[in-house]
């Protein structure tokens, strides 16, 4: 196999891609979307990346650049790998360079693929493309230094969905042999299925809205999950996670718990609530220290993951009053409209779209 792969983005989980692809042997480029760092200059000089922690893999990188350009020509496999309000401005960038049989890998999705195609149609592009979603990434890490990422936890299993379907079993095979070893790439229905089995949607909200003053109280010492989750505070996440599951019946799809999600990334246990997982061994989360009260777990997953899926939800005649109340809270402590300022489906292109339009796009 002689794929050139394209990583766009810079960040923890960008660099983590660039040297599990370079681990393989594969010539990959990394491009950053932002400034010239101190770093950048070096890793353009030095071309190199690696993983250590969970595991402890890496080599050499085809390039390092700023060009968009020069880093999607002649790549069959390009991988996004950015926060999701970063999505539509790198589509919007991607757009002039796209050829045929390209393949795009958005981790995570967060109804990226959606997007994409409204962009492309809106903009008359005809490129002939798949696209893919992971259901988040392969493992939990940050940048220890500018060539070294440390892998906490990598997942045992993740999710993966394609569209066109046609697609989907190429796309699986370059990325299984990527992580193989590592991850265990898993085949989805559909991207729908992929957006909605997103597990931040029932992990972050609560744990930061229902503790704010302890937050604001103990900044950067505050503990996500193991402070965060409480036994009491637990029981409203898994009323959160029911209702996710009840969107998804609504368009025809079996969606998974969160914590049997947890289980298959991260190792089964006896645990039967949110609290006893992070608690338990084989959590990921120990002393995983949280965003502040206006990190990302709100300010990105409220109006990326939770907004879509309660508009999707009041599509389709479902009563989900914990999700409501989950995004009322978050625009009332932050004085933002979230689902005024987030995901519609008009801004995702599928208001129109039948439940099997949907499942099947």
């Amino acid at each position: 196999m002689n794929s050139k792969f394209a990583v766009l983005g810079s960040g923890n989980g960008a660099r983590a891609f660039c040297a599990q692809i370079a681990a393989k042997g594969y010539n990959v480029v990394m491009w950053e979307p932002l400034e010239a760092t101190d770093d950048f200059l070096r890793l353009q000089k030095e071309k190199k990346m690696f993983l250590k922690g969970d595991m402890n893999i890496g080599g050499p990188i085809t390039g390092f650049t700023m060009d968009i350009e020069e880093a999607m020509r002649g790549a069959e496999f390009l991988f996004i790998v950015v926060p999701s309000f970063a999505h539509e401005p790198i589509f919007r960038k991607m757009l002039p360079y796209l050829k045929d049989g390209q393949h795009i890998v958005v981790v995570p999705g967060n109804y990226a693929g959606f997007r994409f195609r409204k962009i492309m149609g809106e903009e008359g592009v005809k490129a002939k493309i798949s696209i893919s979603e992971t259901a988040s990434m392969p493992y939990a890490c940050r940048i220890e230094k500018y060539d070294t990422v440390m892998v906490f936890k990598k997942k045992f299993k993740l999710q993966i969905a394609t569209s066109p379907v046609s697609d989907a079993e190429p796309v699986l095979a370059v990325i299984r042999d990527v992580f193989e070893g590592y991850v265990e790439f898993i085949p989805y229905g559909s991207l729908l299925s992929i957006d909605l089995d997103n597990i931040n949607f029932t992990l972050h909200p609560f744990p930061v809205l229902l503790n704010y003053g302890a937050i604001e109280t103990h900044p950067g010492e505050f503990r996500h999950y193991m402070d965060g989750i409480t036994p009491e505070i637990a029981k409203i996440m898994a009323k959160l996670d029911e209702e996710r599951l009840e969107i998804g019946k609504a368009y025809g799809i079996i969606l998974k718990e969160t914590l049997s999600q947890l289980k298959m990334y991260y190792g089964d246990n006896n645990a039967s609530t949110y609290y006893e997982y992070v608690q338990s061994p084989e959590s990921p989360y120990v002393d995983l220290v949280g965003h502040n009260i206006k990190g990302r777990y709100i300010t990105e997953d409220v109006p990326g993951v939770l907004v879509p899926a309660l508009l999707l939800g009041r599509k389709a005649g479902c009563t989900v009053p914990t999700v409501e109340l989950a995004v009322k809270l978050a625009s009332s402590l932050h004085g933002v409209d979230y689902i005024k300022e987030g995901t519609t489906l008009e801004t995702l292109g599928i208001a129109d779209l039948s439940p099997e339009e949907l499942k099947s796009f």
